[in-house]
């Protein structure tokens, strides 16, 4: 089964998300994900803060206001992707695996199906739960194209991929921030 947010639920996911940082609320137990998409947008947020007193300072004092908004928009957008990937977690338990991009959209695969996870170096393009270019019975589910880790299916699992179509899985490529984490938890908690 997959899930994808529509465009108005990704900006909600957004807002939610970097609202529950600033109150302080913890996050979801799980296992994090999009390490690499963290350590890119939270630089260009920095710089960006610097740029737009830059250019503020250039810009005639009647057009400050609606540039000041412009990029205070466009600060909150980059801090709310980073604190929805941080607070929407991969999950296993005993019932199920989901493997979550933030707000693209997830994966979710029964407990009991879900054999092994091994370490990949694989590039797939896209974004979010997606089908693998070449291989018929591989899933991709990340918010960029670098993956990480796969985890092996058997019996094989029909996903549903929207617009894709349907996809029986036998594998399902991920990012993970520690791919031992994640096969630690796939040890310590058999399905039932």
């Amino acid at each position: 089964m997959t899930h994808r947010p529509t465009s108005g639920g990704v900006m909600h996911i957004w807002a939610r998300s970097l609202a529950a940082v600033l109150v302080r609320r913890r996050p979801l137990p799980g296992l994090r994900h999009s390490a690499g998409l963290r350590q890119l947008v939270l630089p260009l947020v920095v710089m960006e803060i610097v740029m737009a007193f830059v250019l503020s300072s250039m810009l005639p004092p009647a057009a400050r206001p609606a540039h000041a908004g412009l990029e205070a928009l466009l600060v909150l957008a980059g801090l709310g992707l980073v604190a929805a990937t941080l607070r929407h977690p991969h999950e296993v338990n005993a019932q199920r695996v989901v493997l979550r991009t933030g707000f693209l959209g997830d994966v979710t695969l029964p407990r009991s199906a879900v054999r092994s996870a091994s370490s990949v170096v694989r590039t797939v393009p896209g974004r979010g739960p997606r089908p693998v270019p070449g291989e018929p019975g591989a899933v991709a589910c990340s918010v960029d194209s670098s993956l990480n880790a796969v985890l092996h299916l058997d019996p094989p699992v029909r996903l549903d991929l929207g617009a894709a179509g349907l996809v029986d899985a036998v594998s399902v490529y991920a990012s993970a921030d520690s791919l031992p984490a994640l096969s630690a938890a796939l040890r310590t908690t058999p399905p039932r």
